[in-house]
């Protein structure tokens, strides 16, 4: 029963015809209910969705200079396959990643598969890899030429496969073209880095039509489904992971998606006190299971963490509150405080100390105790899973989940930062106001624990914009007038803001919080107190994600949810399809 209910999760609910026999054979699904058994409860997104499939990157051409290699002293002429992983890994030869012991296990484990047996123990050291040709220098004009015939083509296909109609209307799709094959990279130390992923066919895809929609022409899976968003979806064959094509971040279905996400996290503030007060509660019951219960969604609070074993519907699996194991907790004499540390989501590396106040020691004798006998890599909260979590947590707020915390603290983090600069002084500068803004997202980064690798040029570009300064300096002192000293001192002043919120934000990813869990309402708001226009805090990508943030009235970003959802959602739904 419990391993139906997983698999209804993870298959999104799908529906399908009687008609579509085949996709009774849908691997990622594992799970599809007829349209007789759909619940009326269940929410339709769509009635009507057509589109062309989806686009696959070119097959892999062989090229005769790249098309042999020596494996322990033995040249051999390699199949299109066997090419396309060896110029993948010639490719990254002189970067770091060919040196590291795990990347190179695990290229070998895959592109040694693909050789007669007596080849299937070589090393990197015994593989002589294809040299790369030299790239031709083009000309300014060859190279005009080549970008222009690449968007060409681009757009020829965005035509074809980067469009859905959903009701009707014509509406954008996120992303219309299959991931190539190639290595991969991972985050962190991905234990995985150096596998290879391989080709996606059309087979390997199930496309989501309504039930009088033409079908593309192709070898794909079909199921009807109109209440799931994604387009197309597919079994990563090599994490096993369901992947899944999107409509659009501006398309109305996933502005309203987007609206209900902060509704939810501004009801949560609004009775977190009640809340916290029936974990605190539960973490007392006699019950050892609502006491485990219990102390996981005290973490989930108190630590932003991640429930665990739940993904959003684009995200890979992530490591969590109800998945930690024994190994990963390390308790000390006092009963207020208990270290963490373990590889999270994409394994970024998750380290933090966690400090209570006394009337909250319960939380860490339950740790202790549901820690103690078993051994390191056992886990805590064994047979607690994101089910039990979310169900417990709507009994104390309905519909509040797991994932609601993060979106919640990550915007108060802005909040309370943002309280602290809600006036300048007359003349001030845009770039200090953005600055503060930045700060504010990097105290949410923190407080989600969004680290990063810096990239490989971090340091390279830091010193560029370091040189940048220098030479206004000199030419500061060189200046004949006020009024160039003065531009100078400007331009000054905002390079070294750049350098600042560079070096401060070096280890964490911004855009990550910023995307998904900071509430722009509240980015809006601050921005009109204090002069500054705030769709500059946002790429161009993002403000069509926020756009149905535009059409809210000043009082409506304020309101609760249940005063504005009514006109929010027609607002929403008007702008969305007028685009």
């Amino acid at each position: 029963m419990k391993q139906q209910q997983h698999q209804r999760q993870q298959a999104q609910e799908l529906t399908v015809d009687h008609k579509g026999e085949e996709a009774a054979n849908f691997e990622p699904a594992k799970l599809i209910k007829t349209k007789e058994n759909v619940s009326k409860k269940e929410k339709r997104h769509w009635s009507t969705l057509r589109h062309n499939g989806i686009s696959f990157p070119p097959p892999y051409v062989s090229d005769p200079r790249t098309n042999t290699l020596i494996i322990k002293g033995e040249t051999i002429r390699m199949t299109p396959e066997q090419e396309e992983m060896a110029v993948a890994w010639a490719k990254k030869i002189g970067t770091p990643y060919v040196e590291d012991p795990v990347f190179q296990a695990n290229f070998l484990s895959d592109f040694l598969k693909l050789f007669p047996e007596k080849f299937r123990d070589a090393k990197i050291s015994d593989i002589v890899f294809p040299q790369l040709p030299e790239k031709k220098e083009l000309t300014k004009e060859e190279k005009k030429a080549l970008a222009a015939e690449r968007k060409k083509k681009r757009l020829e296909l965005k035509e074809k496969f980067g469009y859905a109609v959903v009701d009707g209307v014509r509406t954008e799709i996120a992303n219309w073209v299959v991931e190539p094959p190639g290595l991969f990279m991972g985050r962190g130390q991905h234990p995985m880095r150096g596998r290879w992923k391989p080709r996606i066919n059309e087979e390997d895809i199930t496309l989501n039509l309504d039930e009088n929609a033409p079908v593309p022409p192709g070898k794909w899976k079909v199921i009807h489904a109109p209440d799931c968003m994604w387009i197309a979806c597919w079994t990563d064959k090599l994490s096993g992971k369901v992947k899944y094509v999107w409509l659009h971040d501006s398309s109305s279905i996933r502005q309203l998606r987007d609206k209900s996400k902060y509704d939810r996290a501004r009801n949560l503030e609004r009775s977190i006190e009640k809340v916290r007060s029936f974990i605190s509660k539960s973490m007392n019951s006699q019950d050892k299971k609502i006491r485990m219960i219990a102390t996981v969604c005290f973490l989930i609070d108190k630590l932003a963490m991640r429930v665990g074993d739940e993904k959003d519907e684009d995200e890979a699996d992530t490591v969590g509150a109800s998945t930690l194991r024994v190994e990963h907790l390390k308790f000390s004499n006092s009963t207020t405080k208990v270290d963490f540390d373990f590889y999270g989501k994409d394994f970024v590396r998750w380290q933090k100390t966690l400090e209570v106040e006394p009337k909250d020691s319960i939380a860490i004798l339950n740790l202790k105790e549901f820690c103690s006998g078993k051994k390191p890599d056992e886990l805590v909260f064994d047979g607690i899973t994101s089910r039990h979590v979310n169900d417990f947590l709507g009994k104390a707020s309905p519909g509040l989940t797991a994932k609601v915390f993060r979106t919640y603290h990550a915007t108060n983090e802005v909040k309370d930062y943002l309280k602290n600069y809600e006036s300048f002084p007359e003349g001030t500068p845009e770039y200090d106001k953005i600055f503060q803004a930045k700060m504010a997202n990097l105290a949410a980064a923190i407080r989600c624990n969004h680290k990063r690798t810096p990239p490989k040029t971090f340091e390279q570009t830091l010193q560029k914009k370091r040189d940048r300064l220098s030479q206004l300096e000199e030419k500061e002192k060189n200046a004949k007038t006020e009024k160039q000293k003065a531009s100078i001192a400007i331009r000054k002043a905002k390079i070294k803001k750049q350098i600042e919120l560079a070096e401060k934000t070096k280890d964490y990813n911004l855009n990550t919080s910023l995307r998904n869990y900071i509430d722009p309402r509240v980015y809006k708001k601050w921005a009109d107190k204090v002069g500054l226009d705030w769709k500059v805090l946002y790429s161009g990508t993002l403000q069509r994600k926020m756009a149905w943030v535009e059409g809210m009235s000043a009082s409506s970003q304020t309101a609760s949810p249940e005063e504005s959802e009514g006109s929010q959602r027609i607002a929403v739904q008007v702008k969305a399809r007028s685009e």
